[in-house]
């Protein structure tokens, strides 16, 4: 539970109760190479951590095309439920 997607070197994660740290609703960015990053649903602030500009808009351009799911996700977590996979949009 907790991994949303997965692409090139990146996994986009969401925790369930995870409201300590960052009060706003967020997801994770974990790289293969270790690095982490923290990022606002509302806004796509970089709340924490670091990303090179190729990742932020990669991470942005995903967001936008999977905001709804990201918001349903956010509450499923922070309720305690459940966190599906959010499926690759076919364009």
């Amino acid at each position: 539970m907790g991994e949303l997607a997965r692409f090139e070197d990146i996994r986009i994660k969401m925790y369930p109760m995870d409201t300590q740290k960052h009060k706003e609703p967020h997801f994770h960015v974990i790289l293969t190479d270790g690095k982490k990053a923290s990022i606002s649903i509302a806004n796509g602030k970089l709340l924490e951590g670091k990303l090179n500009k190729r990742q932020r808009d990669f991470i942005k351009a995903w967001m936008l095309i999977h905001k709804e799911e990201l918001w349903d996700r956010w509450n499923k977590a922070v309720s305690g439920e459940f966190i599906e996979k959010i499926e690759p949009k076919q364009i």
